[in-house]
């Protein structure tokens, strides 16, 4: 079988030659490979790779804004219950705080005083503009240690009662042999605002 020209050229070429143009060759096709694949594909490894870090700093964000807001439903709750609880302890309406104040009243019976002047004072806004300040009057007249009782149960209601501007004096010997002293002070109780609801306008049927 004869051989084609170009085989006979290639066998014609001392061997040395022939494996320095084979390594030329498969030089050239890596050189190539790495131009056309290699580095194209590194390129793009890298972009994915970028891509793949920014995606996990997100989730990694993502992640901490929901424990915060996991934190922040957590603390509203807590605010929740809290409000409740000093809902209690603040009246809003003027039939809470007749009660609360007939609760005081049965104190001082309780706490074996005399009531000599019960005299409830004008409101005022509180500088919060969120609550009033109802103070009460008080004349009392008992012992040290029904007037520290009387004290230490009105400390002790689930409203808020505060008694400021005690005045003691008028110290005599009762039939019982204890010391009877007059005490005046002012039961400072509060109450909420009542936030008023506007009535929506209303609206004219049309003439047709």
């Amino acid at each position: 079988m004869a051989l084609s020209p170009i085989v006979q050229k290639i066998q014609k070429i001392p061997p040395k030659t022939r494996l320095m143009i084979f390594g030329v060759l498969i030089g050239l096709l890596v050189v190539v490979y790495i131009i056309q694949f290699r580095i194209p594909m590194n390129t793009e490894i890298k972009d994915l790779e970028q891509s793949i870090a920014g995606l996990q700093t997100k989730i990694r964000e993502n992640d901490e804004e929901i424990k915060k807001l996991d934190q922040l439903r957590a603390e509203v709750k807590v605010l929740e219950a809290r409000l409740v609880m000093l809902t209690k302890k603040l009246p809003t309406g003027a039939t809470e705080v007749s009660s609360l104040l007939r609760e005081i009243q049965q104190l001082v019976n309780q706490s074996g005083l005399i009531l000599k002047l019960w005299k409830p004072e004008k409101r005022r806004m509180h500088s919060s503009q969120m609550y009033e300040e109802i103070p009460i009057s008080i004349v009392l007249t008992g012992g040290y240690h029904n007037t520290a009782t009387f004290f230490d149960r009105v400390g002790k209601l689930t409203r808020i009662v505060n008694i400021v501007n005690i005045k003691m004096g008028g110290a005599k010997i009762a039939k019982s042999g204890a010391v009877d002293i007059d005490v005046s002070c002012t039961a400072m109780t509060f109450a909420a605002v009542e936030k008023k609801v506007e009535a929506a306008p209303k609206t004219g049927k049309k003439v047709q």
